[in-house]
């Protein structure tokens, strides 16, 4: 449940009551039921697409800039359906140190998911690598890591959505796929000349 505190007052005396301010973190407390394990799964995973933090066990902390506020009540319904409990608080702002150790916390998250993205960008790399030593240019392996490669550059793009604080990984991610472009391009390049002079050489016109 999104909730939002306001005090009683006396409006005809002291004026409309101003608007509260918009929060710029949310607190995430839910408890889900043991069994089935689905449930469980299926919120952290809904909550991890978000950017969530967790701080304890089945508590974590959003951005506000982040979080959707509709999928936040699709998986409060679903929890609450299955006998568990979901709460969501607005939190304006946290004390100086704070706010800097969860900033840096939740780029540390980031540099995690760039870290993974360079390794199967470097996959490629290798992989391009060695069939080209071994003289195997084919359709095959451009179409397979044409594949591998965009599925990269769409998960580098969620990735970066999440990164509200400049993960320090960001941009050796990034060069890592536009390397992996030029030799996915060269390789394909590669191919192509090899499959069309093969062509001509057993053309009997």
């Amino acid at each position: 449940m999104l909730r939002n505190t306001l005090h009683d007052t006396d409006t005809d005396t002291i004026g409309p009551v101003p608007a509260a301010p918009k929060p710029t973190w949310l607190l995430v407390a839910y408890r889900a039921p043991r069994e089935p394990s689905t449930e469980r799964v299926a919120v952290w995973r809904g909550l991890k697409r978000m950017g969530a933090l967790y701080i304890a066990q089945s508590t974590c902390v959003l951005t506000a800039q982040l979080a959707d506020e509709k999928a936040l009540h699709q998986i409060g319904d679903r929890l609450r359906g299955a006998g568990g409990a979901f709460d969501v608080m607005g939190i304006q702002a946290f004390d100086a140190d704070t706010e800097a150790h969860i900033r840096a916390r939740f780029s540390a998250d980031r540099d995690a998911e760039y870290r993974e993205l360079i390794e199967r960008a470097d996959a490629i790399l290798a992989e391009l690598e060695h069939e080209g030593g071994r003289g195997k240019f084919t359709f095959a392996e451009v179409e397979e890591n044409e594949s591998g490669l965009a599925k990269l550059h769409s998960w580098f793009a969620t990735v970066a959505h999440r990164d509200l604080f400049a993960a320090a990984l960001r941009g050796e991610a990034e060069r890592r796929l536009e390397e992996a472009d030029r030799a996915l391009a060269a390789f394909a390049e590669r191919a192509a000349s090899q499959d069309e002079n093969s062509a001509q050489a057993n053309s009997t016109v």
